[in-house]
């Protein structure tokens, strides 16, 4: 029986495969003698096991004399023992070559072609090359698909920033979807091959993959209603535009609601020379910054009671600091008492951009019920609370 202690030939191919799986061999196929021979210690029995367990302990021996090869070396050590005298034991393995460890696990194949993969990447874009040596297992994951990847490369060195939606690309056996399914991997890639004057470094990760590499990105809409039945277009009354638009927009309105319920913001009630936009959370900040016209416009804000409607609220303020906010105060909280939830992950922090009796509200979310975050949705406000403010 195997002593849970003893270290078996299936544990050493496990350390060989951790090995690999760290991409520790792979990179050893650049320079094998940093790592070869490579020596693993044996846990082995000690002097009261072998006499409490000789039989399991010979059987452990015999085992590990079977399993040596000329892949599998072994290092011996002689022990002397009171009542069993000297005894030899195995104390180490020695894996001689970077080879004999890959057919230990049977990677050697696989380790060849990360090899191949490597001279053709490197040939192509010697900038890639110390890559390689660090992403190993990125290398072999992609394995069928380095032609289209080292295509794409190829195609954006000579059109950098080119201006034009992905779906526009007309490159040999590569599709939109591909790109799409690896824009992590290229933006790595990328990053590499591109001169900087082609990477805008001002934005990252695969959501900004097309602004940082230079294609045209789908643009972000906004969608907002007429209230006022005398101000629609040609009877069009809720409307979605892209945002860039809405910025050069100069309605001739009084009043613009935002709004971060859906509905809501559809059964919004009649007003004169007014418009509701639907909000989009932390984004409508972002989204409004240069739409200057809004700062002449008398702008009120709707958002949930809760902690995170006031920080939107604060983000709003530094692109329209005019802008003012709708049903968020102390006497529509205690009014809905009986609607109040908790908040999950309250923001946590100061909102220097509320204004006194706003903070004070803010202030009470936490502090109405000891231990509790409070909050009341948007939707839980009663229609005749706005339709009477």
């Amino acid at each position: 029986m195997k002593h849970s202690n003893w270290t078996t030939p299936a544990d050493i191919r496990e350390q060989l495969a951790k090995r690999w799986r760290k991409g520790e061999l792979l990179r050893a196929t650049h320079q094998p003698d940093t790592l070869f021979p490579l020596r693993l210690p044996l846990k082995k029995p000690g002097p009261g096991e072998l006499v409490e367990q000789f039989d399991a302990a010979r059987n452990w021996i015999n085992h590990w004399q079977t399993a040596a090869n000329q892949d599998l070396e072994l290092e011996w050590q002689t022990v002397n023992n009171r009542q069993l005298g000297r005894n030899s034991l195995p104390v180490a393995v020695v894996l001689p070559t970077l080879e004999a460890a890959l057919r230990q696990i049977g990677q050697l194949n696989a380790a060849r072609q990360y090899q191949s993969l490597t001279a053709e990447i490197s040939q192509q874009f010697p900038e890639l090359a110390g890559w390689c040596q660090q992403k190993p297992l990125a290398i072999l994951a992609q394995q069928h698909e380095w032609q289209t990847l080292l295509a794409i490369l190829a195609w954006m060195v000579v059109n950098p920033r080119p201006g034009i939606y992905i779906r526009q690309l007309e490159i040999p056996g590569v599709h939109t979807k591909f790109i799409e399914r690896n824009r992590g991997l290229l933006s790595e890639l990328l990053d590499r091959v591109l001169p900087e004057h082609a990477i805008d470094a001002s934005v990252s990760g695969v959501r900004h993959f097309e602004q940082r590499y230079g294609f045209l990105r789908r643009p972000v809409r906004l969608r907002l209603r007429f209230l006022d039945k005398a101000q629609d277009i040609s009877g069009l009354r809720d409307i979605e535009i892209p945002v860039d638009q809405f910025q050069t927009l100069s309605l001739p309105v009084d009043t613009v609601y935002i709004v971060e319920n859906d509905v809501t913001a559809l059964a919004f009630p009649d007003t004169p020379s007014s418009i509701v936009i639907f909000g989009q959370g932390y984004g409508i900040g972002k989204q409004l910054a240069n739409a200057s016209w809004l700062k002449e416009k008398n702008v009120m804000y709707w958002g949930d009671i809760d902690t995170h409607g006031f920080r939107i609220l604060n983000q709003l303020r530094d692109a329209i600091p005019n802008s003012r906010s709708l049903l968020m105060d102390a006497a529509t909280l205690r009014g809905h008492q009986h609607l109040w939830g908790i908040e999950p992950s309250p923001h946590i922090g100061d909102l220097p951009n509320l204004t006194e009796h706003e903070q004070a509200v803010y202030q009470m979310l936490s502090t109405l019920e000891p231990g509790k975050n409070l909050r009341l949705e948007q939707e839980q406000i009663s229609f005749a609370a706005l339709q009477e403010r």
